[in-house]
């Protein structure tokens, strides 16, 4: 398999091309953000395909530079961009339904518990507008009704606990996880 064929170096040169820019109004970088939701993941115990889902939940900021933009937040539905980009890059149904819940997953929590909003950082409560604001309530019963529901509010913590500048990254140790994660989630749905 060549370099550019081989799906988790298509998704590590992202990372290394265009992970080091700012992560929509955080004070840590894409690569940053990414890798410190993965170690949530992983200090929860979670297979390599969750701790994959969880560096590549943001994938879609990075995977299309002419889609839409949410103001200076980023690219608007970043997560199904994502999700869709994982897809073609033979990631499985677990990884790329996890990556395209996590938003989902803030709309619920800001319907659900109105403190949540409080909670969320500057830029993540001005997305939350961009992405159709918090959920109606025939909205989040469908969204509870998910086979994976929970883990993607789990993914959804990761996510916000994921903004700590100054972490050390070492791409190299995520890119040998993205390629266990790759082969769990592909293999899982061959």
């Amino acid at each position: 398999m060549s370099l550019s064929s081989n799906p988790v170096s298509r998704v590590v040169a992202l990372y290394v091309d265009l992970g080091h820019s700012d992560y929509i109004g955080e004070s840590v970088s894409q690569l940053e953000h990414a890798a410190q939701a993965a170690d949530c993941a992983l200090a929860e115990g979670h297979s390599d395909a969750v701790v994959c889902a969880a560096f590549l939940h943001d994938v879609g900021h990075l995977c299309d530079a002419s889609a839409d933009r949410m103001g200076g937040f980023g690219t608007a539905g970043h997560e199904v961009l994502g999700a869709a980009f994982l897809r073609e890059l033979g990631f499985g149904a677990e990884v790329t339904a996890l990556v395209e819940g996590h938003v989902a997953a803030k709309r619920y929590l800001t319907f659900k518990d109105p403190e949540y909003f409080t909670q969320l950082s500057p830029a993540s409560k001005a997305t939350l507008g961009y992405q159709g604001g918090p959920m109606t309530r025939d909205e989040a019963a469908d969204f509870e009704s998910d086979a994976l529901f929970s883990l993607i509010l789990e993914l959804r913590t990761w996510d916000e606990a994921a903004k700590v500048p100054g972490r050390p990254v070492l791409l190299s140790r995520y890119e040998a996880i993205l390629e266990r994660g790759w082969n769990e989630s592909h293999v899982a749905d061959g």
